[in-house]
């Protein structure tokens, strides 16, 4: 990336000098549902986020996961960032995987918290992107922009095709969390679990009684937060002195929890 172009990395959260963490977006790119979760990691870590590419005007929309990776890497590599926690929700979740595949190849294993996501092979439907595509403009707002209403389109169809070329295959051998939606016609499938725990020989498995596209909504704030701080143990503790377990998460600004 060359000193005319836009950088990817979006800081969260930064207070002197602590372990980083990276939050991986899931479709679409937004970071807003990760803004209570930020708060909550921003006790012990620096957070950091990553958008995906094509949410600017003049920027084209990544098609491959693997490209989506590189971009993280680049702008990991650009910032001289070395996170020792990932985090990354559906789509977010694959990505945060593959980036930390990648960074154990350089010797390095972060922490892995997942939300939601499904290693295996993606079904999609017509019908269903659609209505989630709907979804995920309409949160942008009525005030939003034809433009940029546009754009998180486009990233969406190119995630989307994405996910339809890409399969789980690499293990992980490092600690990893899975957050499970667990709410009635909700969640990844028994099959997706047996598969990530194929992968990753030290994966704990937490079930959250929400929905996939509520999981961030302030009502579950207090069984997201006892999950994350279950996994982060006393590790997290000894970063902030003991106060993590204090503080929830907060829910975002202006959020609508539908």
């Amino acid at each position: 990336m060359n000193a005319a172009e836009t950088s990817l990395m979006i800081t969260l959260v930064r207070r002197k000098n602590r372990p980083a963490c990276l939050l991986l977006p899931g479709a679409g790119g937004g970071l807003a549902h990760y803004f209570g979760l930020a708060s909550h990691l921003g006790l012990g870590y620096n957070v950091y986020g990553v958008r995906p590419v094509g949410l600017l005007a003049g920027e084209r929309p990544q098609d491959a996961i693997p490209a989506m990776v590189d971009s993280v890497l680049h702008e990991l590599d650009r910032s001289e960032l070395v996170p020792e926690l990932v985090f990354g929700w559906s789509l977010g979740g694959l990505l945060a995987w593959e980036t930390c595949v990648r960074l154990a190849d350089r010797g390095h294993r972060p922490r892995l918290m997942l939300v939601d996501s499904s290693p295996l092979a993606r079904v999609s439907t017509v019908d269903e992107d659609r209505r989630i595509e709907e979804l995920i403009v309409r949160q942008l707002g009525p005030k939003a922009a034809p433009e940029a209403r546009d754009r998180v389109a486009r990233v969406f169809r190119g995630q989307v095709a994405a996910l339809n070329e890409y399969r789980t295959t690499r293990e992980y051998d490092a600690d990893v969390l899975l957050l499970r939606c667990t709410a009635p016609g909700a969640g990844i499938p028994d099959a997706a679990v047996r598969r990530w725990s194929e992968l990753a020989p030290s994966l704990t498995t937490v079930s959250l009684r929400a929905g996939h596209f509520d999981v961030f909504d302030p009502e579950h704030a207090s069984a997201l937060s006892e999950a994350v701080d279950g996994f982060l143990g006393a590790h997290q503790k000894l970063l902030v002195d003991g106060e993590f377990g204090r503080n929830p998460i907060l829910p975002a600004p202006g959020r609508n929890t539908r």
